[in-house]
């Protein structure tokens, strides 16, 4: 299958997530409950930011992305993904800033793998990478000459993540909220 023949696909009755990698539709595991509610603060507490420092950048969950390399058989859809290009009819999210990814132990090397096809972007400026059996989230932020860091910096319980691409801090309760982790 083609980006294109993806992109107009009705899904073909699946209910979730779907990417396209190399020319083959791939179901993504669904997203525990926990998962769930990660990213939803997550594009909660982002698009209020974004709105509330009047940017005109925006955030979306699953917004299919196309990577650098392969463009005629991929599309990624990140957890949630932001980009500051103006709102157009494109059924993709052109030109990311951010993304984040939420890992989940059943999809875990899928993900990483959409991580590194997306990393290549030359418009992305930060990876947030967030686990949910977990408190912790680790952000990649890209270097002065277009490097990805080794390592990225890591937040742990109590901690706070730094999105450097949005000017924004928050706390890891506030990603966590509502789950049990959070009360465990």
């Amino acid at each position: 299958m083609t980006t294109a023949e993806f992109l107009a696909w009705d899904g073909g009755g699946h209910v979730g997530k779907l990417e396209l990698v190399d020319g083959v539709v791939r179901a993504m595991a669904p997203a525990s409950a926990t998962h769930g509610i990660i990213q939803g603060n997550l594009i909660t507490a982002i698009n209020i930011h974004l709105r509330s420092s009047g940017s005109r950048c925006r955030a979306a969950t699953e917004a299919p992305v196309i990577p650098p390399f392969g463009q005629r058989a991929n599309a990624r859809a990140p957890d949630v993904t932001v980009t500051c290009v103006p709102a157009s009819a494109s059924p993709t999210f052109d030109d990311p800033l951010l993304i984040v990814e939420v890992l989940s132990p059943g999809n875990e090397s899928e993900t990483w793998e959409s991580i590194r096809a997306l990393a290549a972007l030359t418009s992305l400026k930060e990876i947030l990478v967030v686990q949910s059996t977990l408190l912790e989230a680790s952000v990649y932020t890209r270097g002065p000459t277009g490097e990805w860091p080794m390592e990225p910096s890591t937040a742990l319980a109590g901690g706070m993540i730094r999105l450097d691409s949005l000017d924004f801090e928050l706390p890891l309760a506030e990603i966590y909220a509502g789950t049990h982790l959070l009360s465990a």
